[in-house]
């Protein structure tokens, strides 16, 4: 049974007012509170309410996925787009102005928190719902309010927790400071297994028809529960587990003398393995299955692709429509596939004789380099590159650390190639060596130069360079030079089903309609895997069976197989690998991040997990790394550069690992605890 929740902004359906402080009480009229809950409609409205808080995590342009780009997985091509040159590079402050400060979610966060509690506090006076209704309605409001605080959570460290009750008449800026972190996961968790004690298993469970999918339920509760606890887990929520800035951060007291971040403890795995297999236990869910292909391989990428294309699948625990954010009439999108949102940035321009269209793809949104070294090889199963030679502190993507029994070259080329997903009308090709031979998820993820656009409709390569008079191949229209759009060389389609059409305006607004999948079963068994790996009584065996799951769901061998010379039992066993030495536990580790990287490419949590892992300050110092585009010919194309796209180095120092708090809350909060660096 699915659990998904159909809606758009429904703001205007109940008029609330919104308070200027995050800590002041919105004074509502007590009578008009009392006749909007004492309605079934009504108060229907006001949780349909709830709902239009939700992050914008689908959307890299103004909502919550800006932390695409800004992780090491993505560039975005609008160069006068100020925020992700800024926020890539570390050129942002707590100055509550510009650009970049659009991302402060701290308010927003507040609001919602609130009216969740104005929910829960009054939705006992809808006498014309029954009491199983109303029930499951306040752990819905349970739900959200928690959710919020984690968005609070993962963006700025623990914050304030305000409980049970809406913020004090007499609140004073002056004598608040956040919660500790301990205290922030353990009241999240605690709302978490209230909510999930009272949400149905199935909507149907509470007479719910079909248009109210997508509306929490027990197993949404507990995937929340299951993320939450592997960030409490994970170094930078958890003392460092001894790492070189542990004394940054456990110094850090709050306004009431409590250290905010606490000393290891590795038990926290055991929770978080715990909180994971609850989830798998409920047996309601499956990995995507395919539907579509003439080969294993093929049907490997349908089953992955399916994870968008089949609504409201069996992966799917809780998730969302695209929420659209402004107006749908032009300037921001309704939906993923609109003009001027997420797909519209990612699709190529193919002008064509027989199809006319005034509408012009802008492909401004790539995966980096780094995204597309990082899916791994499918015959061998193994991960081609390993990391990448420095130049100082920064990444030098020409220099690529391979594994030679990957099978993995960083040269040469392949004739005759057949592509292999989506394209089987296509004649083959002469293809680049890197981009043959990958696993199905990057066909799935990711169009090279040279390769067919999957579409029928337009079979088409797209190749950079301009000297061709092939007629089965296009330049895109908005090349770099004009337009500043597709600089690196490689398109995003992660979000393109195959054969779409993007040619009226019904084919931008209609037929694009996906869900996003906030949390899925992928997501559960690998916070499994890791935690198994971690926890005080490891448990190889089960990390590697969760780890496999994923990984043969698209078509790859298991991880024993993959690397035969790694004996994973031993622990505190070393193995070198492509000269990299890693103990077999953080050769276990190391796989577990990378299988995340490629399964949730470009999904909004690749930066949140090299947050939590506090990798982010190694990974991510990088030049704006491009194919060669402004070769003259096909073969001179596949060259790295960092001298084309005009765009700062990526920079990454600790007090990036969370979002500072902008000076407009501090002037409310004079003796709040700044985030550490921000001070």
């Amino acid at each position: 049974m699915k659990k998904k929740f159909v809606f758009a902004l429904f703001a205007a359906l109940l008029t609330l007012s919104a308070c200027d402080s995050y800590f002041d009480i919105d004074f509502q009229d007590q009578a008009n509170l009392e006749e909007i809950f004492s309605k079934k409609n009504t108060t229907e409205r006001y949780l349909t309410h709830l709902y239009s808080y939700l992050p914008h995590d689908e959307d890299t342009h103004n909502g919550t996925g800006y932390v695409i780009p800004r992780s090491d997985e993505g560039l975005f091509g609008f160069l006068g787009y100020g925020p992700f040159n800024k926020l890539r590079s570390g050129d942002y402050s707590t100055a509550a102005q510009g650009d970049v400060v659009k991302y402060n979610v701290w308010k927003d966060m507040y609001i919602a928190i609130r009216q969740c509690t104005i929910f829960m506090d009054y939705v006992d006076l809808d006498v014309e719902d029954t009491p199983q209704v109303r029930t499951a309605m306040r752990a819905e409001a349970r739900f959200l309010r928690a959710f919020y605080y984690f968005c609070l959570f993962r963006q700025y460290g623990p914050v304030i927790i305000w409980g049970d009750d809406l913020a004090p008449e007499n609140a004073e800026g002056s004598k608040l400071d956040r919660n500790t972190v301990e205290e922030n996961i353990d009241f999240i968790v605690s709302e978490l297994d209230k909510a999930a004690k009272d949400l149905p298993t199935t909507l149907t469970e509470i007479g719910a028809n079909d248009s109210w999918t997508g509306r929490a339920t027990k197993a949404a509760a507990l995937a929340l529960k299951s993320r939450v606890l592997v960030y409490a887990a994970s170094p930078l929520y958890n003392g460092q587990d001894g790492g070189n800035l542990k004394s940054v951060f456990t110094s850090k007291k709050n306004l009431y003398g409590k250290q905010i971040f606490p000393e290891y403890d590795q038990s926290k795995w055991d929770k978080a393995a715990a909180a994971a297999k609850d989830v798998i236990d409920l047996g309601s869910f499956n990995l995507c299955t395919p539907t579509s292909g003439n080969n294993d391989f093929q049907r490997a990428a349908s089953a992955y692709q399916n994870v968008f294309f089949e609504t409201w699948n069996q992966e799917t625990i809780w998730g969302w429509w695209h929420l659209g954010i402004g107006h749908t009439d032009g300037g921001f999108a309704t939906w993923i596939g609109a003009t001027g949102s997420f797909m519209y940035s990612t699709v190529p321009n193919f002008p064509s004789p027989t199809i006319t269209t005034s509408y012009e793809m802008l492909q401004a949104y790539t995966p980096s380099l780094k995204m597309v070294d990082a899916y791994p090889m499918a015959q061998t199963g193994r991960y081609p590159v390993l990391g990448y030679q420095k130049n100082g502190r920064f990444n030098d993507l020409s220099k690529p650390i391979v594994d030679a029994a990957s099978g993995y070259s960083t040269t040469g080329w392949t004739e005759n190639y057949t592509q292999p997903v989506d394209a089987d009308w296509a004649p083959t090709f002469k293809a680049h060596n890197t981009t043959v031979g990958r696993d199905a998820r990057y066909y799935s993820s990711i169009v090279p130069d040279g390769f067919y656009w999957p579409s029928d409709k337009i079979k088409k390569r797209w190749v950079s360079f301009k000297s061709t008079t092939d007629p089965m191949v296009t330049v895109p229209v908005t090349k770099f030079e004009s337009a500043a759009l597709n600089w690196v060389g490689y398109a995003c389609r992660r979000w393109y089903k195959a054969n779409t059409a993007f040619v009226t305006g019904a084919d931008f607004t209609g037929a694009q309609r996906y869900v996003y999948p906030a949390f899925r079963l992928a997501e559960i068994y690998l916070n499994y895997a890791e935690a198994c790996n971690e926890k005080t009584e490891r448990n190889v065996d089960e990390s590697i069976t969760y780890l496999d799951k994923v990984r043969q769901r698209s078509g790859l061998n298991g991880i024993r197989a993959a690397y035969p010379e790694i004996a994973f039992e031993n622990a505190s066993g070393t193995t070198t690998i492509a000269g990299i030495s890693k103990t077999n536990k953080e050769w276990l580790r190391w796989f577990i991040q990378q299988e995340r990287w490629c399964e949730f490419g470009m999904e909004a949590m690749r930066h949140y997990d090299m947050c939590r892992w506090m990798r982010a300050e190694d990974e991510y110092p990088c030049a704006a790394w491009t194919l060669n585009m402004k070769a003259e010919n096909y073969e001179d194309l596949y060259t790295r550069r960092s001298d084309i796209m005009p765009m700062d180095n990526a920079d990454f120092h600790y007090r990036d690992y969370f979002y500072p708090i902008i000076s407009t809350q501090l002037a409310e909060m004079v003796n709040f605890t700044q985030n550490p660096g921000w001070e």
